[in-house]
């Protein structure tokens, strides 16, 4: 009998070790969880998430718009895929309405249009030559063969933050070499706003001719 005893007592105290040790290693695995979860909650607080200009197209056929951020002083200011936003165009009778980024590259003219050259600035007097791809569909600028000498052309330059009109006053091809029509300062336009619209032609790769719009401002 006595002998019994001892047995049960020795197997109720393995059951009591057993609970308490579950019940410690219950304990210090939730105090572990709550502490990395304050920790990452402290670290998100403490770190905000900083917003640029965001690269997302605008839906829609035409576009290559991204939006701006709006920084703390009366200018726009704003970036797509790494390139600097200086403005908008707008060319009601091909429903185009794209950024012009600052600088051309193969990038640069697979997402927007971009200035290609300028004798003072975007809508400044002076010339600017904006260039875009002609992808024989509806993008930039492949339907720059439709528009004819009276259309309008609309540049917004987000530095000065207006929007200038201008009309088309000529239209010719030329090779791609060809820089003869761009460094036309204010003085050689009389004082007047310019830009330039330079895109290849359709059978560009066999020719390697551009098509250019000569536009000023109206």
């Amino acid at each position: 009998m006595e002998e019994k005893n001892k047995k049960i007592l020795v197997i109720t105290v393995i059951i009591i070790a057993i609970i308490a040790i579950a019940t410690i290693s219950a304990m210090a695995y939730t105090s572990s969880k709550n502490k990395k979860e304050n920790k990452t909650v402290a670290g998100t607080a403490e770190t905000p998430k900083v917003v640029s200009g965001s690269t997302k197209k605008s839906e829609g056929g035409n576009s290559g718009l991204s939006s701006v951020e709006i920084s703390s002083s009366s200018k726009k200011v704003g970036k797509m895929e790494g390139y600097n936003i200086l403005g908008k165009i707008r060319i009601p009778k091909v429903s185009l309405e794209c950024n012009i980024l600052d600088e051309v590259t193969k990038r640069s003219i697979e997402i927007a249009v971009a200035q290609m050259f300028t004798t003072d600035g975007l809508n400044k007097p002076g010339n600017t030559v904006i260039y875009g791809h002609n992808y024989r569909n509806t993008l930039f600028f492949s339907r720059n063969d439709e528009l004819e000498i009276g259309d309008k052309v609309y540049i917004t330059d987000y530095e000065q933050n207006i929007e200038v009109e201008y009309e088309i006053y000529d239209m010719f091809e030329t090779m791609t070499a060809d820089t003869s029509f761009y460094a036309r300062d204010a003085q050689a336009t009389g004082g007047t706003r310019e830009i330039t619209l330079s895109t290849c032609t359709d059978d560009a790769s066999e020719t390697d001719r551009r098509l250019i719009i000569l536009a000023k401002e109206k």
